[in-house]
């Protein structure tokens, strides 16, 4: 796999972000602007990797083939994940403002969600998953892989993350979020191990590895909405702390992966 124009803008950004986000660990900072930045740019980051996620697409034609579609939409799952960071980072940084839940914010968030579940649909299809469901292996994968992915979404994300106190309170839009991050992230960690598992033995040549690479972004940022979940839950949660670089981590790999595709590598 080469490394082209995007990916190497890609990696040296969140090199950046991780050389700041040491400078923000060994200074023991947690609560001044310089934090804040840090998600403003993990913001950056996901913008510009959305747009270059939107132009690689073209070059499959765009909606017109199962590739373009599957970066397409991924690349708009990104975009809207870092337009709900932009209002995150306005309300603290600008407005000097606790984030009030639900927010504007969590428009881009949501929206992200199904965007991703749609572009890993498209990306089985063009990856030959579908051949492995009619093998008595493939369709042992589809009944044992959810299973695990829902074992690891729920001792994640209740057992430890809510620490069993998880309790339904708040308005309609609050209760139905409550609900939606969670099922979110059992869907595309799932829909992931599903896609890998199925593909792996159809996987080779050119995507092999931005494949992976995609994937395994996804599985970056259940662990990334885990630890936010765990250290709000526990009250140890600031700006720039682990779980904001795990978020910069996944939406990295993510659009590096997604910008991998471009079929002018080929």
């Amino acid at each position: 796999m080469k490394i082209n124009k995007y990916s190497s803008f890609l990696l040296g950004f969140f090199v950046l972000n991780i050389i700041y986000w040491v400078g923000i660990q060994t200074s023991n900072i947690t609560d001044l602007p310089i934090n804040l930045l840090f998600s403003f740019s993990t913001a950056v980051l996901a913008f510009a990797g959305g747009l270059m996620g939107l132009s690689v697409s073209k070059h499959w034609g765009g909606r017109k083939s199962a590739v373009g579609k599957a970066v397409l939409l991924m690349s708009l799952g990104i975009t809207s994940w870092s337009l709900g960071n932009f209002v995150w980072s306005f309300y603290n940084f600008i407005l000097h403002q606790e984030m009030p839940y639900p927010s504007l914010a969590d428009l881009g968030y949501t929206l992200a969600v199904p965007l991703w579940a749609i572009g890993i649909f498209y990306l089985s299809k063009a990856t030959g998953a579908k051949f492995s469901l009619r093998q008595l292996k493939g369709r042992a994968l589809l009944i044992v892989l959810p299973i695990i992915a829902t074992i690891f979404s729920y001792y994640f994300l209740f057992v430890i993350a809510r620490d069993s106190s998880f309790t339904v309170e708040g308005g309609l839009l609050k209760i139905f979020l409550d609900f939606y991050y969670p099922l979110g992230d059992w869907v595309i960690l799932t829909m992931s191990f599903l896609l890998f598992g199925l593909s792996l033995k159809y996987l080779g040549g050119r995507f092999r590895l931005p494949v992976f690479i995609t994937l395994l972004g996804f599985v970056v940022m259940f662990l990334a909405d885990f630890s936010f979940s765990y250290t709000t839950t526990v009250g140890t949660y600031y700006n720039g702390n682990i779980s904001d670089l795990l978020f910069a981590a996944a939406l990295f790999t993510i659009s590096f992966g997604v910008c991998s595709f471009d079929a002018r590598d080929i």
